[in-house]
Order: C-alpha cells, then sequence, then structure tokens
C-alpha cells in the first residue's frame, strides 16, 4: 500500500488571502500547540505544514505553513509580532503572495536532503528530459541516460556506504535493503522490492512498482528504463566494489505488472 504526499510548495486558492510562515524554532511539543492555539484563536485556517528534519542535538526545526487569513480577525504582520513572543521561535519570516490567488515558498531556499542540496522536478518537467529527447536523438539518448544514472548511482551509493557508517551496516546486501532502497522509495523513484541478491557470485534481481521514468513510456513495445537502470548499477557498482551492468527484462512501459531489473558483472557480458 502507498498513499500519495504532497510536498505543497506552492497553493493555488482564487480569491482567499493566502501567506506564507517560514518559522525557524526549538521543537517542543507545547510549543507548537502554543502556535497552533494562536492561529485558531485569531481564525486563521492552517492549508499546508511541514517541517524540516530536526538539527542534532540542539533540536532545531524550520516549519512552513501556508496559511488563510480570509476571515482572520488579525493582520498578517501583527500575527507575526505575536508568534515572535513565543520563547522557542528564533526567527520567522512572512511569505507574501506575489498575486491574488497563488502563493509560492520563496523563502527556504536551497532545498535539502540531509546535507546535500535539492531540487524538485515535476513530471511536466521531466518528461522532456527523459522522453523527448529520445525522440531528437533516438539510441543515442538512451545510452546517454544511462551513462547519467550510473553515474548518479555511484555517488548515491558513496552516500549510502557513509550513512551505512554511521549506523552500523557493513555489507553490501544489509546497506542496500536498509539505506538504498527506503532512499529510493522516499525520493520519489518507484517502490523497489529486492527478489535476490548473491555478492560472492554477484547477481542482483530487482523489482520497481510505478517507476517515474517507465510510467512516461506506457504503450511502449520494448522496455522503457535507462536512466533508473543505470543509477541501479552505480549504486550497486559502489557497493559490492566491481562494474556492475543493469537490464530491464519486466516494464510497466509494455503493460507488465512492474518493472524488474537483472545486474550482473559487467565483464560477464557477451559482446
Amino acid at each position: 500500500m502507498s498513499t500519495p504526499f504532497d510536498i505543497g510548495r506552492f497553493i493555488v486558492s482564487s480569491g482567499r488571502k493566502i501567506y506564507g510562515f517560514l518559522i525557524k524554532a526549538t521543537f517542543k511539543h507545547d510549543n507548537l500547540l502554543e502556535i497552533v492555539s494562536l492561529l485558531t484563536k485569531h481564525n486563521v485556517k492552517i492549508l499546508f505544514l511541514s517541517f524540516s528534519r530536526p538539527t542534532i542535538p540542539a533540536e532545531v526545526v524550520t516549519s512552513l505553513s501556508f496559511c488563510d487569513f480570509t476571515e482572520a480577525d488579525i493582520s498578517v504582520d501583527e500575527l507575526k509580532k505575536e508568534i515572535k513572543l513565543i520563547n522557542s521561535v528564533e526567527q520567522i519570516e512572512i511569505i507574501y503572495p506575489e498575486t491574488n490567488g497563488f502563493i509560492a515558498d520563496t523563502a527556504s531556499f536551497p532545498l535539502k536532503i540531509g546535507e546535500n542540496r535539492a531540487i524538485i522536478i515535476r513530471d511536466i518537467g521531466y518528461k522532456g528530459l527523459l522522453t523527448d529527447i529520445r525522440t531528437k536523438f533516438g539510441s543515442a539518448a538512451e545510452a546517454f541516460l544511462y551513462y547519467l544514472g550510473f553515474e548518479a548511482g555511484l555517488e548515491y551509493g558513496k552516500d549510502h556506504k557513509r550513512i551505512a557508517e554511521e549506523v552500523g551496516l557493513k555489507e553490501a546486501e544489509e546497506i542496500h535493503d536498509n539505506i538504498s532502497m527506503p532512499l529510493f522509495i522516499s525520493v520519489g523513484y518507484g517502490r523497489m522490492e529486492k527478489i535476490e541478491f548473491k555478492k560472492d557470485k554477484p547477481y542482483v534481481l530487482l523489482r520497481v512498482y510505478d517507476n517515474f521514468e517507465c510510467e512516461l513510456g506506457k504503450g511502449s513495445n520494448t522496455v522503457f528504463s535507462h536512466f533508473v537502470r543505470g543509477m541501479i548499477a552505480g549504486v550497486l557498482s559502489e557497493l559490492l566494489g566491481i562494474n556492475i551492468y543493469t537490464k530491464e527484462i519486466r516494464c510497466i512501459a509494455m503493460g507488465d505488472p512492474y518493472c524488474e531489473f537483472e545486474s550482473i558483472p559487467k565483464s560477464q557480458i557477451s559482446v
């Protein structure tokens, strides 16, 4: 079972007075209730609320909220003053709409996942990167996408090993199962499942449901993944310490219920 999650970087709400707040504060349950109670008191409706990961050990978090002031009995600037009086609040910034009915988070920049900068590309954007480029450049584009995925996977694999060292994992399979696969799912690439993982005679069989790349190619008469299979190969190459090649053997683009990826040492590939 999976549930969609809207990460909410913008809101479209015609005719409403929407403002955003970016608040940096020490995380405490009572303080969160205090802020929510303050908004409720002034009839300010919370449309969206999200928190960054707390910094350890200080437990300072940044929260992003979009709030509807249409029926509020207080101005956004006056509410800011009241929130600043809460002891745990270190910093507060108002996000003003650029036009009526639309607001986007222009205050929290850059976006980060852990220590790494991140960007968000919606499907209407990555469609051009992963699909339209094939129309223009054919098989050359597919080879290029695999290479891009592989290089990205190598870097991800290095980071997965770094995390593994912090939490006491050493073996390639346990790093893959407990770090690589959950991260793959958490950033939205697809829902990955391990079918087989052999280290001594390297062979890995992975299943991916809702592969973001292959969703773009539905109706194809051939397997569609090049970027994702390259990424899988790169991660496994880093974890196993040898050059891995990954082939897609089942694909949702062809009507299969999932995509399936078979990975073996590149030295075993017949020329």
